[in-house]
């Protein structure tokens, strides 16, 4: 069994997981993990069994107990992307997965749990499918998008209005590792605040080949070059 065999074994555990559990105490708070956020009873348990089937590959480097273990390569993971939607029953959550050697993202899985989409990519090879489905194709850019996804947009006091006055859609679901899975599908995706690796490692891999902007407080990634710069130069406007 290889990484990626690993990675959907461990996703399906935790789908499973979640489907049998009963109690929505499941969602109630334990502690501040590594990341800095508030870690649910649900992404504890999630991260266990992602290291139960992912520790052999390399030191696990996670949003809830920071480093676990030992080796070479990184395995960094969000056990649980979208926590508080989780929680609310909305139905936008999932996890991510990628797996650093040398210092350089590998291989990358993100999986939407709600849907049982999947993304992997192993070196250049992007495909998509369904998480019980060993059937998969390649990852194509949607030149039909009619919106794109700002993340955080709630915690925006200047940009959001930008966007605004341009006439410019989107969505704000609130995952930001899947949001980054759905980029070739949307027209742009914005991330405003710190994005930390736990959040972008697995998702900026999957976008090398589209237009990616990372700085102060923001991240673009977008499929149209002319749509990207106009958000790049909104951006750089921003007080």
């Amino acid at each position: 069994m290889d990484f990626i065999d690993s990675v959907i074994l461990a996703n399906k555990e935790v789908y499973e997981y979640l489907l049998s559990a009963s109690d929505d105490r499941i969602y109630s708070e334990v502690k501040k993990g590594a990341g800095g956020d508030i870690s649910k009873v649900v992404d504890i348990e999630s991260e266990k069994i992602f290291i139960k089937h992912l520790s052999r590959y390399g030191k696990i480097v996670s949003e809830e107990c920071g480093v676990y273990g030992e080796g070479n390569d990184e395995i960094i993971i969000d056990p649980i992307d979208g926590s508080e939607n989780i929680a609310s029953k909305l139905p936008y959550f999932g996890s991510s997965v990628a797996r650093k050697v040398d210092g350089k993202i590998k291989d990358a899985v993100i999986v939407n749990f709600a849907n049982k989409d999947i993304f992997i990519k192993s070196g250049k090879e992007f495909k998509r499918g369904k998480l019980y489905n060993s059937k998969f194709s390649e990852v194509i850019i949607n030149n039909y998008a009619t919106i794109g996804i700002y993340e955080r947009a709630y915690a925006s006091k200047e940009f959001v209005c930008k966007l605004n006055k341009e006439g410019i859609k989107y969505r704000s679901p609130g995952a930001l590792a899947l949001s980054l899975a759905y980029a070739h599908s949307v027209n742009f995706v914005v991330f405003e605040g710190v994005a930390r690796e736990y959040d972008v490692s697995a998702g900026i891999f999957m976008c090398e080949d589209l237009f990616v902007f990372q700085k102060r407080d923001f991240l673009v990634v977008s499929k149209d070059e002319k749509l990207y710069n106009k958000l790049v130069k909104m951006i750089e406007g921003v007080k």
